[in-house]
């Protein structure tokens, strides 16, 4: 399908889904186009989806039957450029790049928000931020599909296949919030056993 199609399929001009193109949006299907345009764009920022105070809603329609638009994902899209970010420059070899990257993207997983959409980051972005207490010789260092999209509790599952870690306990892992992966884990006391 070519671009001009879609724009015309989709009520927005030809450059608009040029830039949304470059931002990843699927230019093959208008199906995949507009699930994409759901999950990434803002809804006020969708045409079609705008507010529009001419359109009252009726006093006697059931509150139930009115449509809820979904939150934004803006904080999601931001994570997950993130993670893309960290992603390339693993994949050029750039180690200082990668590290001020998942520094960086560790600082968005920190803001305080409610996860109700979970990011989908590759298992090399997955193992930059966890990375820190991950064995050495632990399977999940030699996936044969390092660029795989997983969500957390993926990730979970593919790190510890034996005792999948839930989707919050790898977040809040890749949080560090005690900059272990900085500075290692302290010294634990001896007990003398």
């Amino acid at each position: 399908m070519q671009q001009k199609e879609l724009a015309t399929l989709l009520d927005i001009s030809p450059a608009m889904v040029s830039r949304l193109a470059k931002r990843g949006m699927p230019t093959d299907s208008l199906e995949r186009a507009q699930r994409w345009r759901k999950r990434h764009l803002e809804p006020g920022r969708v045409k079609g989806s705008r507010y529009d105070p001419s359109r009252e809603v009726a006093a006697n329609t059931p509150a139930a039957a009115i449509e809820v638009p979904p939150l934004p994902s803006v904080v999601l899209f931001e994570i997950e450029d993130a993670g893309a970010m960290v992603d390339a420059a693993l994949i050029r070899g750039n180690q200082y790049g990668a590290a001020i990257r998942t520094w960086q993207l560790r600082e968005l997983i920190r803001t305080p928000r409610h996860w109700l959409d979970y990011p989908r980051l590759s298992v090399r972005v997955w193992l930059s931020l966890l990375g820190y207490m991950t064995h050495q010789d632990a399977e999940v260092r030699n996936a044969p599909d390092m660029g795989t999209l997983l969500t957390p509790g993926e990730y979970g599952a593919r790190w510890c296949p034996a005792s999948p870690w839930a989707a919050h306990t790898v977040l809040c892992d890749a949080c560090d919030w005690d900059d272990d992966a900085l500075n290692g884990y302290p010294d634990q006391p001896d007990d003398g056993d």
